[in-house]
This record gives C-alpha cells, structure tokens and sequence, in this order.
C-alpha cells in the first residue's frame, strides 16, 4: 500500500511545472502563452532568459529528485525508484490538471535519475558533453545521451527490470520531443 502511495505521490508531485509557477510568480507571466508554449526549462530559458532556465531547470530536477528519494528511503529497491520516477515524469509530461499539456520531462527525467542511479547520471552528462562537443546540437545530444541511460542503470546497479522502465521512459521523452510542441 505504502509503494502505491509513492507512486500516486510521484505522479501528483509530476504536475507541479515549474515553468509555470516561476512565470507567474517571478515574471508575471504564463509560460504556456510564450515562445513555444511549452513549460519547460528550454522554453522559460527562451522567454525569461538564464535566470528563469536555471530556476525551472533546478526546480524540475528538484521536485523529481526528492520524490525518488523518498522512494529510496522507503525502502523500494532500484525497480521500485525507476517506477517512482516513470510516475514523476509522466505527471510531469501529462499532468492532468493542465489538461495533459506538460514540459517534456528531460529536467524532471534527470533529477529523479540522480536520486536512482547517480553514477548513471553522471554518465548521461558525460555522454551529453561529448556529443554536444562534437555536434553542437543540444537537443540531439541530450535525447542521444537520454537513450543510453538505460544501458547505464544496468551496468552500475545490475537490474534488467529498472533497465527497462528507464527504458521506457526515455523512449517516452524521445516520443515527446517529436510533437510540435
């Protein structure tokens, strides 16, 4: 019941867009009418500058990060905190309260990934680094880095099953940045 609830928690804590709150509380704004209309770091960078990416960006890494580690020291194992952070970043992209029209989940994918498996995530940097070093591109450097955690998770904590959910949600996150939006 207890692992239910996390995962409920997880999907309500997904909803809560950073973008969205810091537009109109710092900026007076709403994201969703701005630039591309989407609530995420990359559109808030956009439209309020530096300042307003990083705070959106900390603040969606943030919400994902505490949520699996309130997973993690509830005792779910590394299958469980992959879930936990299916469920954050599936609020996060589908949040119902705005009528399924979320971010694109790379921040919050991130920040619950630190929580999970952090040598993964340093891996993911070091593999995003690279790439954008060579391409310049960093959306392509950070959907091809996004795709290679899953192979990440399972070299360091050696679990096939938080392997596939991982996998699961980059290929979601991948889905995502595929509509116009």
């Amino acid at each position: 019941m207890q692992t239910v609830f996390i995962y409920i928690l997880a999907y309500c804590v997904g909803q809560i867009l950073s973008a969205h709150i810091i537009g109109l509380l710092i900026y007076r704004k709403n994201v969703f009418q701005l630039g591309s209309g989407n609530p995420g770091a990359r559109n808030a960078g956009r439209t309020f500058g530096k300042t307003g990416f990083l705070l959106v960006l900390i603040g969606d890494m943030l919400k994902a990060y505490l949520i699996c580690w309130l997973a993690q020291v509830a005792g779910l194992g590394i299958l469980g905190q992959s879930i936990t952070l299916f469920c954050v970043v599936i609020g996060h992209i589908y949040p119902i309260i705005y009528k399924f029209q979320g971010g694109k989940g790379v921040a919050s994918f991130i920040g619950g990934l630190l929580s999970v498996s952090p040598f993964s995530t340093f891996s993911f940097v070091f593999v995003f680094l690279i790439l954008f070093l060579l391409n310049r591109s960093f959306t392509k450097s950070g959907l091809i880095a996004i795709m290679t955690t899953p192979f990440f998770l399972f070299f360091y904590d050696r679990n096939i099953w938080g392997s596939i959910i991982i996998a699961i949600i980059a290929f979601i996150i991948i889905l995502r940045h595929r509509e116009k939006k």
